[in-house]
């Protein structure tokens, strides 16, 4: 899955790329619009039925058996990768994601969305952009139904990559690694009443997914080296494209109302 728009994103709050905040201070949007990002609905973690990858190469060429020739283009990707591994620390996660590929048989792959929130721009904009994106979920069920004391909530699909608030990755290392890619996002909330207010504690997880592989036209930003290289090895069966996950936990608490007002209280921790 690469670079591709959230049909459902709005630009009208929230923080946009460029912004630092991995627990973000909601004073910075204005007011509240609703449906921000995802819906959502009262019940337990279900990944959205509409989330759907391509197949890279295999989807416009069918397989066929490696040539001499494309044994040399692998062992050629082969001391590609062992220098980098070598010599650009920088590129762990990339060189991961690469040699899975490459060695992997196609099994399913887990990685770190907490390293990517820690260590690129774009993953910390998405962070605090989901976490009120579910905020904002949150208060429209419980508005719904304020008899609820403690419910669950899950979210429709995001795509990451194709807009400012969940953009696609910003270093080499994390556009190597995962691109643009989807998450859907669940929890479970608490409503209590503290001084005559509303407060509402949001265990929340947020589920990201890519598919690893390479598609025809495209190209690698850092290098501009062709996917139709690695595409190659998809279709002789060399590399197998294979399917990533991550989960990450936040608790939020926050004052019912307060997202889009300055001075908010909501706080938020991880939940490890």
């Amino acid at each position: 899955m690469r670079d591709q728009g959230n049909p459902n994103a709005r630009r009208d709050t929230r923080q946009a790329s460029g912004e630092s905040n991995i627990v973000p201070t909601q004073g910075k949007s204005v007011p509240s619009p609703k449906f921000f990002g995802a819906r959502y609905r009262l019940g337990a973690p279900i990944r959205p039925i509409s989330i759907v990858f391509d197949n890279g190469f295999l989807d416009k060429f069918p397989p066929r058996e490696p040539t001499l020739g494309d044994y040399a283009k692998l062992a050629l990707w082969q001391t590609k990768l062992a220098a980098a591994e070598s010599l650009r620390p920088d590129l762990k996660e990339g060189c991961e994601g690469y040699r899975h590929f490459l060695e992997g048989g196609g099994m399913p792959y887990v990685f770190s969305y907490e390293n990517y929130v820690f260590n690129d721009q774009s993953g910390q904009t998405t962070l605090a952009n989901a976490m009120l994106d579910i905020q904002d979920g949150a208060e429209i069920v419980w508005e719904a139904d304020r008899s609820l004391t403690s419910f669950s909530i899950t979210g429709g699909p995001i795509s990451c990559g194709g807009n400012d608030l969940f953009p696609y990755p910003t270093t080499e290392n994390w556009q190597k690694a995962i691109g643009g890619h989807i998450i859907w996002l669940s929890g479970s909330v608490t409503v209590t009443h503290k001084g005559g207010q509303d407060w509402l504690k949001l265990d929340m997880v947020l589920h990201a997914e890519d598919r690893y592989n390479f598609n025809p036209g495209q190209h690698d930003i850092a290098t501009g080296v062709p996917d139709s290289d690695n595409g190659i090895f998809e279709i002789t069966g060399l590399g197998k494209q294979f399917t990533q996950t991550s989960e990450l936990k936040r608790t939020i608490e926050w004052q019912h109302g307060t997202l889009a007002t300055q001075g908010t209280t909501s706080t938020s921790i991880p939940r490890w």
